[in-house]
């Protein structure tokens, strides 16, 4: 590690690299779900969204990984709340929508 590295860096590369090997058309799947609940809610979490189209068939971590990259791209704004799956033991998941213009 570089003393330029930091946390956020590490982050973006496994993000990159999850998504790397993560089919195409789920993540498709994913960015067509959150623009639809987006536009129908106002809102939408990762987790509302695999609910709809199911877990990603390689890791878990490309959930948050195509999460972020479609919030970052379309620039929205996230808050916090606890999930709504029992699975989920109520850990702290964030809801994003669009961001003040």
């Amino acid at each position: 590690m570089t003393h330029t590295q930091t946390g956020l860096d590490f982050r973006d590369r496994g993000c990159a690299q999850v998504l790397a090997h993560t089919p195409d058309s789920w993540v498709a799947e994913f960015e067509q779900q959150a623009a639809a609940l987006l536009r129908d809610q106002g809102s939408f979490t990762a987790e509302s969204v695999v609910s709809l189209i199911g877990q990603p068939p390689n890791h878990i971590n490309a959930i948050g990984a195509a999460c972020r990259a479609f919030a970052k791209r379309n620039h929205l704004v996230g808050s916090y709340e606890k999930a709504t799956n029992p699975c989920a033991h109520a850990r702290v998941i964030v809801r994003w929508k669009e961001g003040c213009q």
